[in-house]
């Protein structure tokens, strides 16, 4: 379980990074379990490895999984000994049933060469050639409703790898380089399905060849146009659209070195690397919040005369899992599951035969755990609850254990709900705007490092970006399902944050294109639409200082116009930049190139302009 629970739906390098972590974190938690000499000193071993473990999730998703796998199973040890085995044994039982589980994933290497965020980009042209293809009405508005979908899971997938820094690659770059100018396509083939506009089939064809092309990462061929002037005007659109998104795609993988990473100035991948260990403020609050739960749960468990004391910790650990979503929301799901697992494991408890008559349920049960892990948490909880349960009843015997497993999950969601919540120091919490500046500023940054073409310090501030971005989705999650009136707010917020996410993709498509040579930024546009970013932040958190709330709606509007100037089809193509083109765009005349200021950036902020009076942005309202 320990390996099953950590096995994510991703590419196979990422996967057995992941798991081949949660090995040696887990073996590590459940040997410092087992050693503990007494229940009280178990105890202390269980909030040691607590607070290890949240600052462990602050390092990325590899280790946040690892680090509550550790969690996990330091408190199954302590909790539950096995007076029959020595711990050495014990031990080397777990972490041989660990290795099977890694060697099994590893084998798994023939039937899975792709990353699944390949296949979510590549569905997205499928779906669109297969709608244009498509000759009924009411068909053709079925396919429209899969390529929304499409779009979305895509849209999810790219920023799900992103959100772990150690998941982002250069191919990722080039999906979101695909996905991102799929805008246009997809916008003017939608146009053709509703006015009903055949399509000729060389240019669906090519839609087909282009989504093969990115899922075994081959270079795409070359998009000879199929229209002419004559031709309907998104017809023309889309033969354009494709052309651009082909070349564009070719621009990346013939500029991308194949030893990119080893010729990493060793001082940047240092720098990278010594980011991600930042902990931060919230961190070691979660983490105290953590500790201080676990040591109640712990002293609950001990001193009550409960039948299996450890589920209560276990309760606790599992429902303050980091980086989860709403403490709220999964405490009281966890509880509702609890209850739901009960229920089924008393039926088949009561109802069948013990033994073989078992192995046909437990191994139901186990497959549907991977399903209800990234769908619903309470059905999670159901059929873990239920499945623990079964086993359970198969290696020892315990009096009514279905209630007493109801009991400590409830005590251990009291806990949770008592001191992890409404006595948390996170439960006051600052207000979104703030963390929108933040989120603004850091954006700007790595927007003005893309248009400056600095390809070394750039990787480092794209993971910080889509660092904060994943922190500030899951900050809104959180807020959507509690019971206040912060849910109002945060569900104006969501708007913002989508539009914050296609900036951070729109300039890294631009540094791709930058970085092979194949275009030019007017300096004057950049800095116009940087020095708007940094406006917007520090509008915000004036607005916040002065105890005002800004407009969601207007923010969003805003950033949405931002967004607008950075995807422009104004910008300087590579010919007008060469000798005897310049007096074409005269207010365009200077290209950005190798950075020539101290401070290594011609888009830094002057001081003046960092200390000049803040008015709201063009449009805002207070």
């Amino acid at each position: 379980m320990c390996i099953a629970f950590s096995d994510p739906v991703s590419s196979y390098r990422y996967r057995l990074r992941r798991v081949g972590l949660t090995v040696l974190l887990g073996t590590v938690g459940f040997g410092l379990g087992i050693a503990a000499p007494s229940p009280w000193t178990g105890a202390c071993v269980v909030v040691i490895i607590s607070v290890l473990s949240v600052l462990a999730s602050r390092m990325g998703d590899l280790w946040g999984a690892a680090g509550t796998q550790m969690l996990t199973f330091c408190i199954v040890a302590t909790g539950h000994p096995v007076e029959t085995m020595h711990s050495g044994q014990q031990l080397a039982w777990f972490l041989g049933g660990e290795l099977l589980a890694f060697t099994l994933i590893a084998a798994t290497w023939p039937f899975r060469r792709t990353a699944p965020a390949r296949h979510a980009v590549a569905r997205v042209f499928e779906t669109t050639a297969r709608m244009l293809s498509t000759e009924c009405g009411e068909a053709r508005t079925q396919v429209r409703q899969h390529l929304t979908r499409a779009l979305n899971e895509a849209h999810d997938v790219l920023i799900s790898v992103a959100a772990g820094s150690t998941a982002r690659s250069r191919v990722h770059d080039r999906l979101y380089v695909a996905l991102s100018q799929a805008t246009p396509m997809v916008e003017a083939s939608v146009a053709l399905a509703h006015a009903g506009t055949r399509v000729p089939e060389p240019l669906v064809e090519a839609m087909r060849a282009l989504a093969r092309c990115l899922r075994s990462g081959a270079l795409p061929p070359q998009h000879a146009p199929t229209t002419t002037s004559t031709d309907p005007t998104p017809l023309r659109a889309l033969d354009d659209a494709l052309g651009r998104l082909v070349a564009s795609l070719r621009t990346a993988k013939l500029a991308d070195p194949g030893e990119f990473d080893a010729g990493r100035d060793r001082r940047a991948r240092f720098r990278v690397w010594r980011e991600g260990l930042a902990v931060g403020r919230t961190g070691w609050l979660l983490a105290a919040r953590m500790a201080l739960c676990l040591a109640v749960a712990e002293t609950v468990g001990l001193l009550l005369p409960l039948e299996q004391p450890y589920w209560v910790a276990l309760t606790v650990a599992l429902v303050l899992k980091p980086n989860s979503g709403s403490l709220f929301a999964r405490t009281v799901l966890r509880g509702l599951g609890s209850v739901l697992g009960v229920i089924v494991a008393s039926a088949l408890l009561a109802g069948i035969a013990h033994g073989w008559w078992m192995l046909p349920f437990t191994v139901l049960l186990a497959a549907l755990v991977p399903d209800t892990l990234s769908r619903h948490y309470g059905l999670f909880t159901g059929v873990v609850t239920c499945l623990v349960l079964l086993k359970m009843n198969q290696v020892e015997s315990i009096p009514a254990p279905p209630a007493v497993r109801l009991v400590d999950s409830l005590i251990g969601c009291a806990v949770v709900l008592v001191i992890g919540y409404v006595l948390s120091p996170l439960h006051r919490r600052p207000p979104l705007e703030r963390s929108f500046a933040d989120a603004v500023l850091t954006v700007s940054e790595y927007v003005a490092l893309s248009l400056t073409g600095m390809a070394r310090e750039r990787p480092a501030l794209r993971r910080r970006s889509y660092r904060e971005l994943a922190e500030l989705r899951t900050t809104l999650r959180q807020r959507l399902v509690e019971p206040s009136s912060a849910s109002r707010t945060a569900e104006q917020w969501w708007p913002s944050i989508v539009v914050l996410e296609r900036l951070v993709d729109g300039a890294t498509e631009r540094a791709i294109r930058i970085e092979g040579g194949n275009t030019g930024i007017s300096l004057q546009r950049a800095q116009l639409i940087v020095s708007n970013m940094r406006s917007l932040a520090r509008w915000l958190r004036c607005e916040t200082s002065e105890n005002a709330t800004p407009s969601p709606a207007c923010v969003s509007e805003r950033l949405s116009e931002i967004e607008s100037e950075l995807a422009s089809s104004s910008w300087l193509r590579p010919e007008d930049t060469s000798p005897g083109r310049e007096s074409a765009h005269p207010e365009s005349a200077r290209v950005i190139g190798p950075p020539r200021s101290e401070s290594g950036n011609p888009l830094t902020p002057s001081t003046s302009d960092q200390d000049s009076t803040v008015n709201p942005p063009h449009g805002a309202r207070r």
